[in-house]
């Protein structure tokens, strides 16, 4: 026989019932979905064959050995509800009359307390099925599993931990068939209607990604970045309802492309090939670091250098603090050149990402200690930046990431736009003097930056504009 506390519900044609059972008790009870079948729908060796696949799909997720990892180092692991199905085991609700207590007389009159909390019963004899919450169980499962290395580190008191779970029964009505399809419906519309939150939500609320804890410290903060009337207000700089900007939008960026733009900075040669962290836990790569949080002081050492960085990077590069829509942000310019503004590759989102990992490159080669850097050194080393060239209109950029469509207009490219942006960051790269190339590597870029030119261009017209490009380097190299 098992008993369960329960509070019960129902909604739509689904009775169901909210228990908690314990990490041991979901591990040696509930099955994965996959185990049940009808015999009058499909025969036991089909079954068998799809059962194998899904099990063989969890062992091998990235996301499952994830949550393992997860409820191995969180300790303020939570779980939200896991939604189990229960065959047979004649289950039984006894109510509880809460109202019959004293101290709740006042209620006496509201029958639904008395038909919501009590006890469920089952026989023993029942079958449990997780509809939701697979992976989650198939961690828990591994965790308390001795024989799987992957348990290795689990806490002690793991399997004491209680979980809530939704147990949906089949009415009295039901015949097992009947059930069986309501049981399958039920699965997929769990899967199939499931949504995960979007990027800017999970950087705006995450406190264990280092990374979103340090781009919303560095709006809190950062002068450049933080709101003139205050925390309560939302920064006017960073936009962060949508990844992309608009030639209205008044925002200098969005959340999501500092994000991005915040570990690019961080990303030192050291750290992709030694990991990330403090000591303790050095090693991790970029992703496991995200998920776990590390000690303060190591946050606050990262935030003092990332603020280094953008300090330095805001200094050299004045052009930042225009006011985007009014003067940097004009596709449909009379002129290339003009007084009223520009189209500037530094307020579009691809420009910005393209920045940061140039950023990073110089400070990975000419910083004198990488690892060690001073505010001093730092701006010294992006000194060169503020001579490149950003301006849309001009080369490379010109018919390159600002291409003239069919229509006669100018729009930012989204043809092969990943390809076009890496050739743009070796231009650029190759200009600072962070790319050595010998004369044939420096005629093979210059074709590869020819052929995505949209619409193609006459020769004379490459000749000249590579002629540009070619004079910028000397230029910056002197």
């Amino acid at each position: 026989m098992n008993l369960y506390p329960a509070l019960r519900s129902k909604m739509g044609e689904w009775n169901y019932y909210v228990v908690k059972m314990s990490a041991r008790e979901l591990a040696d009870n509930v099955q994965l979905a996959s185990a049940v079948y009808d015999e009058n729908i499909l025969d036991e060796s089909i079954q068998r064959t799809l059962d194998e696949e899904i099990q063989r799909t969890l062992r091998e997720t990235r996301v499952y050995k994830e949550i393992v990892e997860y409820l191995k180092r969180q300790p303020y692991r939570f779980f939200s509800s896991l939604v189990v199905a229960a065959l047979e085991g004649n289950p039984m609700f006894y109510p509880v009359e809460i109202t019959e207590d004293p101290q709740f007389v006042i209620f006496r009159d509201d029958q639904r307390l008395n038909e919501a909390f009590g006890l469920l019963k089952f026989d023993g004899t029942q079958k449990y099925y997780a509809l939701d919450g697979q992976h989650r169980l198939s961690a828990i499962k591994t965790l308390l599993d001795r024989t799987n290395s992957l348990s290795d580190g689990a806490p002690e008191d793991f399997e004491n931990d209680e979980f809530s779970v939704i147990v949906v029964v089949p009415s009295q009505a039901d015949s097992n068939q009947t059930f069986m399809q309501k049981y399958r419906r039920l699965f997929t519309n769990l899967n199939r209607y499931a949504k995960k939150t979007d990027k800017a939500t999970d950087i705006m609320m995450d406190e264990d990604d280092t990374f979103a804890i340090l781009t919303r410290q560095l709006i809190n903060k950062n002068d450049f970045f933080k709101s003139p009337e205050g925390r309560q207000k939302e920064s006017t700089r960073i936009k962060t309802k949508s990844k992309n900007l608009s030639v209205n939008d008044p925002h200098f960026t969005s959340l999501e492309t500092l994000y991005e733009m915040n570990i690019a900075l961080l990303k030192s040669e050291q750290r992709e090939t030694i990991g990330w962290g403090p000591i303790s836990t050095e090693g991790e790569n970029e992703n496991t670091f995200k998920r776990f949080r590390p000690p303060e002081e190591y946050v606050e050492s990262l935030y003092s250098e990332l603020e280094m960085y953008w300090n330095a990077l805001l200094a050299e590069l004045p052009v930042l603090h225009n006011e985007p829509t009014t003067k940097m942000r004009i596709h449909e310019l009379p002129d290339a050149e003009t007084e009223d503004g520009t189209d500037h590759l530094l307020f579009w989102p691809i420009g910005q990402q393209m920045l940061a990992e140039i950023v990073r490159t110089l400070l990975d080669k000419r910083l004198p200690d990488p690892e060690n850097p001073t505010p001093d050194a730092v701006r010294e080393t992006l000194s060169g930046l503020n001579q490149l060239e950003w301006r849309l209109h001009h080369a490379p950029w010109r018919y390159f990431l600002l291409i003239r469509s069919a229509a006669n207009r100018w729009n930012m490219r989204s043809e092969e736009r990943a390809k076009a942006v890496r050739c743009g960051r070796i231009i650029q790269q190759w200009i600072l003097g962070l790319e050595e190339l010998d004369e044939s590597r420096v005629e093979r870029l210059k074709k590869d930056w020819a052929g995505f030119l949209i619409p193609a261009q006459p020769e004379e017209e490459i000749n000249m504009m590579w002629q540009q490009i070619e004079q910028m380097k000397v230029s910056i190299s002197g």
